[in-house]
């Protein structure tokens, strides 16, 4: 992309390293050797246009620098026009070279990155999430991909009803695992569906042999067609996509037949299994965004296979150091399958997000700087339309598409509004929907409309693994980084259907500044370096992230006032600890960088922690 054309005005022509000067005044001064320019952390040699050393000088307090010298040295042209009176600098001809970007995005180790497992009740929020998954798949390492049942979507297996299979789900007793006793008192799995009648099918959630079944289908349709006509153009922009072929390999069929039933083994089940007991040392973080059952399969299939041997406590050892679970899925079977027993210390996922506003009913309770994302007029223009197959299939309000299995209150595409109390009257929904006492808070008490293309039913799928370069362990919840998310998703979206040199494609900050120990009141110098692959203009911008700090002293205010940061646009800054900050505390400064020189712009972080000594 082309760089801008920068003209400098100069009131007072000095000497500066030019082949020609215009003088205004006439100044003495005396050039100063021992001031010296570092730039990215190392020192700049200072020459004028024959080649010779110039040297800064200090005039009245401020410091003045040879124009060519640090020009040339930051990549510019520079040129003197007489007739004009102005130096011209011109971001430099490589820049303009139309045949491609200056540098192509890396190929990153997948193992260096989050190793994850998905899996879902292919809701249509799910739906939703598993395009947006695959179109950020680059960022992180899919281990699987895993179609499962939950208390909203089951298949059934044709000759049981609910009640029945859910009476034969075992637990974990003193005696080993077996299906409880109701004559001796024992409970057997508690339903968690909460239809009633199912528009009059049936008397209560018991009798169900099926309930809202999710399409067989999509999953496959996802990755073998929509992914596969879009991965020539993604992995052109980034090397790092996985291909259609080895996520197909890894997509497979759970315990789909009814809310809460790990009794069998499955593909699903079996995949989670082997990536549980497999050499791969990262922790394995595995997604519920339906039921948690075909996690307890496999966790249970790992049990009946080990128990009784001698490798059991290597095994049990092994889970607990592996495994971590993010939600308990839409099921009881974390606590009634007893995982927690058979297992003592099994995490939950210690993975931090960033943001939030990206659930359901993001649409209604997001902040007023985050409401247009969900709306028609910029997602039509971001991604809807013209930007290949996966968001092509995006689901919106009242687009035409139909969701498999679904009754007419829940056809979002084919209505532009919601009315879960009508879907209660139906018998399809928590019957307590809408009333006193109830889930009466908007939206889901009351009918809420939407326009043609809105988003509802939000679901940003594997958000919280995209690297925008947030640092684990860090608290990074701030509304700004799902405005980045967003921004992010248009221009990738750019990536499905256009070569590397129409699209935009993110700065990479090539020199991480370090974390520091710092006493209080004292200034520490922070330095990074960053380029563009595109050679685009980049702005940078230190702040610090308030509730990311420890430090419980006068208010940090957000974006960090002056007197914390000395140059929040420069590559090299100073962070001043407050003065009252007390031994322990903890700052937390970012560096933002975005390039400015497309519609889509796109934007990555770096963190430095600096602990008060």
């Amino acid at each position: 992309m082309k760089r801008k054309l920068v003209s400098v005005l100069l009131v007072l022509a000095l000497c500066l390293g030019l082949a020609g000067t215009a003088m205004a005044v006439t100044l003495t001064v005396t050039s100063d050797p021992s001031i010296k320019v570092v730039k990215d952390g190392e020192e700049i040699s200072l020459e004028n246009v024959n080649g010779t050393p110039v040297n800064p000088f200090n005039l009245d307090g401020t410091i003045y620098l040879p124009i060519r010298a640090i020009s040339e040295a930051l990549g510019f042209d520079v040129e003197w026009e007489r007739d004009g009176n102005q130096v011209i600098l011109n971001s430099g001809s490589a820049s303009e070279d139309p045949s491609g970007p200056v540098a192509s995005t890396p190929v990153v180790d997948k193992s260096t990155q989050p190793r994850v497992i998905i899996t879902t009740d292919v809701e249509v929020d799910d739906m939703n999430g598993i395009l947006l998954s695959l179109l950020f798949s680059s960022d992180y390492d899919l281990a699987g991909i895993v179609w499962t049942a939950g208390q909203h979507h089951f298949s059934g297996n044709g000759t049981e009803t609910f009640a029945e299979a859910a009476a034969q789900y075992p637990t974990l007793f003193a005696d080993g695992v077996r299906v409880p006793d109701p004559s001796k008192g024992e409970e057997t799995y508690p339903l968690k569906c909460e239809a009633t009648t199912a528009g009059g099918a049936v008397e209560n959630p018991g009798q169900l042999m099926e309930f809202r079944p999710a399409d067989p289908t999509f999953l496959e349709r996802a990755i073998d067609v929509w992914y596969r006509a879009d991965y020539e153009y993604l992995s052109q922009n980034n090397p790092n996509y996985p291909t259609p072929d080895e996520l197909l390999s890894i997509t497979k069929t759970g315990n789909v037949t009814f809310e809460g039933d790990y009794r069998e083994d499955t593909d699903g089940s079996n995949l989670i299994k082997e990536c549980i007991l497999d050499d791969d040392p990262r922790p394995l973080y595995i997604q519920h965004w339906g039921g948690i059952n075909t996690t307890v399969r496999a966790l249970y299939s790992i049990y009946e296979e080990y128990h009784d041997t001698e490798q059991w406590p290597e095994i049990q050892a092994k889970v607990v150091d592996k495994v971590r679970i993010s939600g308990n899925g839409e099921d009881n079977c974390r606590a009634y399958s007893k995982i927690d027993e058979m297992y003592p210390g099994l995490k939950d996922s210690d993975w931090t997000g960033f943001g939030g506003f990206t659930n359901y009913f993001a649409i209604y309770d997001a902040p007023d700087e985050l409401k247009p994302y969900y709306h028609a007029e910029w997602l039509t223009d971001a991604f809807k339309f013209d930007h290949g197959r996966l968001m092509e299939h995006f689901l919106l309000m009242g687009d035409g598409q139909v969701i498999y299995g679904d009754p007419f209150c829940y056809q979002y595409g084919l209505v532009n509004y919601i009315d879960w109390a009508q879907c209660a009257e139906e018998g399809w929904a928590n019957p307590m929907i809408g009333q006193e006492g109830g889930l009466d808070f908007f939206p889901l008490g009351q009918r809420s409309a939407y326009d043609t293309y809105d988003w509802c039913g939000c679901q940003f799928g594997m958000n919280a693994y995209v690297d925008l370069g947030l640092r684990q362990g860090i608290t990074n919840s701030n509304n700004h980084y799902v405005e980045v998310l967003f921004e992010e998703l248009a221009a990738r979206a750019d990536w499905a259907v256009s070569d590397p040199a129409d699209c935009n494609h993110a700065p990479v900050i090539t020199t991480l500044p370090q974390d520091v120990t710092a006493r209080a009141g004292e200034s520490v110098t922070l330095s990074a370096a960053a380029a563009d692959p595109d050679g685009d203009a980049l702005n940078v911008t230190w702040w610090v992230p308030e509730n990311a700090c420890t430090y419980q002293g006068a208010p940090i205010d957000g974006n960090a006032p002056e007197w914390q940061i000395s140059s929040p646009n420069a590559m090299s800054t100073q962070f001043t600890v407050p003065a009252d900050a007390q031994s322990g505390d903890s700052f937390v400064v970012n560096l933002e960088v975005q390039d400015t020189d497309s519609e889509r712009p796109m934007t990555r972080f770096a963190q430095v922690i600096i602990t008060v000594a």
